[in-house]
């Protein structure tokens, strides 16, 4: 099984349905839930359940609802282990731990073609690493616009099964995942409106309350925030891309030595709303936040509350 095929998976139905099975404190079979969601005369037509069974394969494949033999349908725990509905945040968060889960998929970048390479959600995490190490300061990435002719010059060999989108359906598909985990953020351009920027600030901003509060030097905060995120620069998920690429790491920010373009570019949002504070402090190592910086930031101060 595979995320990103079937592609009609919807990761928003996906919390409408899992909080629908937490309130209704019941397992409920496939069949029932099409019922519920898409009741009879909504649409007749013969494709009008295919949304809601993709999405029911995508939540089971990366572990956030199961299936058992007697065919019923639940919450998986610790998705739903204290019996209250997922906010946006909390659901995004669960999203986010379980679609990209080391533990149960190993390193994406290390299978072979077949089945095993897209078990679990590696193809979702080979997508993510990638759209991650593009450029956040360049153009905006569409399927139609540059999003193949980047892999065409970044990849190995001529066939798109090395790729990391392979077509222009799956890049559809992880157009919504990767908004709905906060990995992406949508242009604001008027021209390149339904295209994305690799700009992660929401899914980091997720992840700071989890780190502890505070001043820390910015290579240990950026370390912690690794950990949280692996798919993010220094991360295992994003080494591996790095090292199958024959170019190396496609990120201009990190050929310039500086942070990783998305990165750097989410911390400067989260500054501004007040998440964080970036200082310089002497004698300490630090990284320039972007190529086109000339101070290097040495320390990462979390504060808590400000805004999201």
């Amino acid at each position: 099984m595979a995320v990103l095929n079937p592609p009609r998976s919807l990761p928003g139905l996906g919390r409408a349905i899992i909080n629908f099975l937490i309130e209704s404190k019941r397992s409920w079979t496939e069949e029932e839930l099409i019922e519920a969601f898409k009741p009879p005369g909504l649409n007749d037509s013969s494709t009008a359940p295919d949304g809601i069974k993709n999405t029911l394969l995508a939540f089971r494949t990366i572990g956030m609802l199961s299936l058992d033999k007697s065919g019923e349908i639940t919450v998986c725990d610790p998705v739903a282990d204290d019996g209250t509905i997922l906010t946006p945040a909390k659901f995004r968060r669960a999203l986010q731990i379980h679609a990209v889960n080391l533990e149960r998929d190993g390193d994406p970048w290390q299978t072979r073609p077949g089945e095993g390479h897209t078990s679990g959600a590696r193809d979702l995490a080979r997508a993510l690493s990638w759209f991650l190490a593009q450029d956040a300061l360049g153009r905006p990435l569409s399927w139609t616009d540059n999003v193949q002719t980047l892999q065409q010059a970044q990849f190995p060999g001529q066939s798109n099964e090395t790729w990391a989108i392979t077509n222009d359906t799956r890049w559809g598909a992880f157009s919504r995942w990767a908004l709905a985990l906060g990995m992406a953020s949508p242009s604001l351009l008027l021209r390149a409106k339904t295209s994305l920027v690799p700009l992660p600030v929401v899914a980091i901003d997720d992840v700071l309350d989890e780190l502890p509060a505070g001043q820390s030097p910015i290579g240990d905060f950026l370390a912690r925030l690794t950990t949280k995120l692996p798919i993010l620069h220094g991360g295992l998920v994003r080494t591996s891309l790095a090292e199958s690429l024959p170019g190396g790491d496609p990120d201009p920010g990190i050929a310039k030595d500086c942070a990783d373009s998305s990165v750097g570019q989410a911390l400067r949002v989260l500054e501004d709303r007040g998440r964080l504070v970036l200082d310089t402090l002497p004698d300490a190592d630090g990284v320039r936040l972007s190529r086109f910086d000339s101070n290097r930031q040495t320390h990462v101060t979390l504060l808590r509350g400000g805004g999201r």
